[in-house]
């Protein structure tokens, strides 16, 4: 896991919008959630978007950006928005190199080729203030992350 206190690592992945996100164009404007998953189309990663959609407003409130990411391609991250419906948030692909921006903050599971489900806090001075890794989906609850955007 990225370690609380270090600096995050700058990254510049595409969304599943088309528009490139890159990492440095929200320092020194809002604080950032980067919410890894494992695989698009699971039941785990549907309850985790349709979590972090549902407070999304709360987050933009509190000038925190939620980016989601996945090693799926963006054609699957593509497929997999629209049939949510509309995602108030970027959905990135960490699909090429494979794997690079979630091995670049610890999260990466060599076994499975995939990201961790977990979730990296990082604040306005591109600073982790929190990192953590979760065994399910439901255990992951975005009022607990509020909680922890709250103490920023």
């Amino acid at each position: 896991m990225s370690k609380i206190g270090s600096q995050a690592p700058n990254f510049k992945l595409p969304s599943h919008d088309g528009e490139p996100i890159e990492l440095k164009d929200f320092i020194g404007n809002k604080n950032i959630i980067l919410s890894f998953h494992i695989f698009s189309f699971t039941g785990g990663w549907t309850h985790q978007v349709s979590s972090f959609r549902i407070h999304n407003t709360s987050f933009e409130e509190a000038n925190t950006q939620v980016l989601g990411i996945s090693c799926d391609s963006r054609p699957t991250q593509v497929a997999f928005a629209s049939s949510l419906g509309s995602i108030p948030y970027p959905i990135l692909s960490d699909f090429y190199p494979h794997g690079e921006v979630s091995k670049a903050y610890e999260v990466f599971d060599d076994v499975r080729g995939t990201p961790k489900r977990a979730i990296v806090i990082i604040d306005k001075n591109g600073t982790v203030q929190f990192s953590k890794t979760y065994n399910a989906a439901s255990d992951l609850d975005p009022k607990d992350i509020f909680e922890e955007i709250k103490k920023l």
